[in-house]
């Protein structure tokens, strides 16, 4: 399974402090839509980020308009932040965009309907698992249709376990897995030998998702910890992490015990899940977190904006 929610949220914090002096895009929409989507920018994209979600009213139709007909850029940055902070229109928008003819719209719109978990596009998903030849594209509309919840998914998924390609192979039993059928675990194990890279990486962040082979999985992720010449460290703590959460009574205990130690990548998925769980003591954790002025702090910054656009983070 690609990562493109965690690669999404580290780009966001990318990009240097404005030179003193140099002024800030006006806040026409447009503009700051240009602005985030660039690879050229000259302020921070949070910054950028912020002032459009500072007047969701004004702004967020056009940040609709640039998913739907913006350039490629555009496109994909608008759509996975529609997808970022749950807008109402994104998973209507992210299914029109499946069959875009830019194989990367169509990985985006793949990979927003899985961030969204979304049901309502599952028919366009199903129907376009077939005629999709690009892999990335297809294990994205794999991914969504495994994050939708739907059980009955689960048929349409199963024949891609014999995908010649094996990151496609490993995707389809992750996607299983998330809809509760744990079959395909031996293709994820297979998957955590293989020499492609890709789907080595895949397979050992999907253990994971296999809570009900859960000694099972985690003893690959701790044999993936413990070889010293072994790749993909953090995706294996991140999965040894999530096999613990399925039965965590007290899951912001765990989470923030992990955001201060370990792998920096499972520190920062760590901040991830708290901002994905409810109540004020996930809140006052990621404020207290984003006081701190460094690469965590301004994750939980982004978290705090990405989720609410209040002024939390903004201070």
């Amino acid at each position: 399974m690609r990562l493109p929610l965690t690669i999404f949220l580290f780009c966001l914090l990318a990009g240097a402090e404005p030179v003193s002096g140099q002024e800030a895009p006006a806040d026409e929409p447009g503009r700051l839509i240009d602005q985030l989507a660039s690879r050229d920018r000259t302020i921070p994209k949070r910054e950028v980020l912020g002032r459009l979600l500072a007047n969701p009213a004004v702004n967020l139709p056009r940040v609709r308009e640039a998913a739907r007909e913006g350039d490629r850029e555009a496109r994909l940055m608008a759509l996975r932040l529609l997808a970022e902070i749950r807008d109402p229109r994104a998973a209507e928008i992210a299914g029109a965009c499946l069959t875009s003819g830019d194989k990367a719209i169509r990985r985006r719109a793949g990979s927003a309907l899985m961030i969204l978990e979304d049901a309502s596009q599952l028919a366009k998903v199903i129907a376009r698992l077939h005629v999709e030849k690009d892999a990335g594209a297809l294990k994205s509309l794999i991914a969504a249709a495994g994050s939708s919840g739907r059980a009955d998914a689960a048929d349409a998924l199963r024949p891609y376990l014999r995908h010649e390609n094996q990151s496609v192979r490993v995707n389809t039993a992750i996607a299983l897995a998330r809809l509760g059928s744990m079959e395909a675990l031996a293709t994820i194990l297979e998957g955590i030998e293989s020499a492609d890279l890709q789907a080595r990486r895949e397979a050992v962040y999907g253990l994971g998702f296999f809570a009900g082979e859960r000694q099972r999985a985690r003893t690959a992720a701790l044999s993936v910890i413990g070889n010293p010449a072994g790749a993909w460290k953090g995706e294996a703590g991140i999965s040894l992490l999530r096999l613990d959460l399925a039965a965590a009574p007290d899951k912001l205990r765990l989470l923030s015990t992990v955001s201060a130690a370990n792998h920096p990548r499972v520190q920062a998925w760590a901040i991830q899940e708290i901002s994905k769980l409810q109540g004020h003591a996930a809140a006052a954790w990621l404020r207290q977190r984003a006081a701190r002025n460094d690469a965590l702090g301004r994750f939980a910054g982004l978290r705090l904006l990405l989720k609410r656009g209040g002024t939390d983070a903004q201070r």
